[in-house]
C-alpha cells in the first residue's frame, strides 16, 4: 500500500508549456535569435529542447538565464492544473495519503505557484531547486522528503513525465509512474523502469 505520493510539477500536475514557450520566445527575440514557431498542439518536447540547443539557448546559456527572469515576472495566464488532477488529489487526501511535490523549479516560485494553483490541497512537502542540493535526476531531494516523513521506500510512489523523473526514482529505489500527457517523449515511454505509463490524471488513483 502506498502512503506517500510525490509529484513532479510541470507536465505532471500542471500544464505550463504554453507560458514557458512564450517566455522562451521573448528571450530568444531579445537576443536576436530565431523564435520557436512549432505547433504547440502537437509539439514533441524532445524536438523543442533540440531547437534550444541548436540556437545556443540550452541550460546555463544567456538565453536560459534571461528566460528565467522573464518567466518569474510573467503572469502565466495559461498555466493551470491538468483536467481531473484536482479531484485525484482530493481523493488521495481523503484516503489519508501524504502528498508532496518535487520539481527542479526554483523553490520560492514552486511554493508560491503550488499554493496558488492548489489552494485547497495540503501538500506536506514542496521541494524545488535550492543551492547546495542537487536537482533531479539526482535523487537527493526525493530522499530528503522520504526521510523527513519516515516512510518505508516500498510505501512511496513518484509521478513524473520525463527521463529525469525516471532516473531520480530509480536511484532513490522507489516505484514510479510515468505520465504520457506531459512533456516526455518516445524514449521515455520505452523505459522499462516505470511501473506503468498512464494517459490521464484520473488513472493516478489506480495505484
Amino acid at each position: 500500500m502506498k502512503t506517500l505520493y510525490i509529484f513532479d510539477f510541470d507536465g505532471t500536475l500542471v500544464d505550463s508549456l504554453y507560458d514557458s514557450i512564450h517566455c522562451v520566445n521573448q528571450a530568444l527575440e531579445q537576443e536576436g535569435k530565431p523564435v520557436y514557431r512549432g505547433n504547440l498542439e502537437t509539439i514533441i518536447y524532445k524536438d523543442f529542447r533540440k531547437f534550444l540547443v541548436d540556437n545556443d539557448a540550452g541550460k546555463n546559456s544567456k538565453v536560459y538565464h534571461l528566460y528565467n527572469d522573464i518567466y518569474r515576472k510573467y503572469d502565466k495566464p495559461n498555466t493551470k492544473p491538468y483536467e481531473g488532477i484536482m479531484d485525484v488529489l482530493k481523493t488521495l487526501s481523503k484516503q489519508g495519503a501524504t502528498l508532496a511535490v518535487c520539481s527542479n523549479k526554483e523553490n520560492n516560485y514552486l511554493v508560491e505557484y503550488t499554493k496558488k494553483l492548489f489552494p485547497n490541497i495540503d501538500f506536506k512537502y514542496i521541494s524545488g531547486h535550492r543551492d547546495g542540493i542537487l536537482d533531479k535526476p539526482n535523487p537527493d531531494r526525493l530522499l530528503e522528503i522520504i526521510e523527513k516523513e519516515g516512510t518505508p521506500l516500498d510505501e512511496v510512489i513518484y509521478y513524473g513525465d520525463k527521463d529525469v523523473d525516471i532516473e531520480a526514482a530509480k536511484q532513490a529505489g522507489i516505484d514510479m509512474i510515468l505520465v504520457s500527457y506531459g512533456q516526455g517523449n518516445e524514449e521515455d515511454y520505452n523505459n522499462d523502469y516505470p511501473l506503468k505509463i498512464i494517459d490521464s490524471p484520473r488513472d493516478l488513483l489506480d495505484f
